[in-house]
């Protein structure tokens, strides 16, 4: 059996707040700046259109539930949201598989960013490359962390040290340690969306293949 993840990429440029649900509504609200509010809604409202679509709701009727860590979800789905300035990215999976997905965009970073949040094996490994190999290396660490943390549901509770991904140019993506002793279980992949966009996703795929799917933004 093959898993099939969808995945949506879109400016959060339009939106449709009419779907929202009060709760929603509420948070918007909460935004200091009309960028952040205005980006969480073309979010979220595209969010319910294409989840609509794989569940025949109507957008506004969709209801959320939220795990223990606050990550939301929906009966017969599973799916991650992700964004980056303007642009979001979904990852839709229509199976039971733990799935994450992450998009950065890349931009010069501290070092001292990756000693805070890589585990050792990973610093090692990013010191260990050329200084201009060094921040696309940092952007595969960090996304295919994020996505894996985010399959978990658990985010930064998480220790960022209990597991070790693959970082280097030339490895395949790849969850090479886990506290849990299931790092074989997980298939991480590259996605790419945009150019000076990293991304990756994580589905606990149990040894199944994995195919990617590109679907045009609604």
């Amino acid at each position: 059996m093959t898993i099939v993840i969808d995945i949506w990429t879109w400016q959060l440029v339009d939106s449709d707040p009419a779907v929202l649900s009060q709760e929603e509504r509420t948070r918007a609200a909460r935004f200091v700046f009309d960028r952040d509010r205005d980006s969480y809604i073309a979010g979220r409202s595209r969010l319910r259109h294409i989840l609509g679509t794989y569940l025949n709701q109507a957008p506004i009727d969709l209801k959320f539930s939220y795990g223990t860590y606050g990550r939301p979800w929906v009966n017969g789905l599973q799916f991650n949201l992700s964004h980056t300035g303007d642009l979001a990215c979904l990852a839709v999976l229509q199976t039971p598989h733990q799935l994450g997905l992450d998009i950065e965009a890349v931009r010069p970073i501290d070092l001292d960013v990756a000693q805070a949040h890589f585990a050792p094996r990973e610093m090692n490994a990013l010191l260990a490359l050329p200084m201009d190999a060094r921040v696309p290396a940092f952007y595969r660490c960090w996304t295919r962390k994020e996505a894996y943390l985010k399959a978990r549901g658990t985010g930064l509770f998480t220790d960022l040290n209990s597991f070790v991904v693959t970082l280097g140019p030339q490895d395949e993506p790849r969850l090479t340690f886990c506290d849990s002793g299931d790092a074989a279980a997980w298939t991480l992949q590259d996605v790419r969306v945009a150019p000076g966009v990293a991304g990756a996703l994580a589905v606990r795929s149990a040894g199944q293949d994995v195919r990617v799917v590109r679907r045009a933004a609604l």
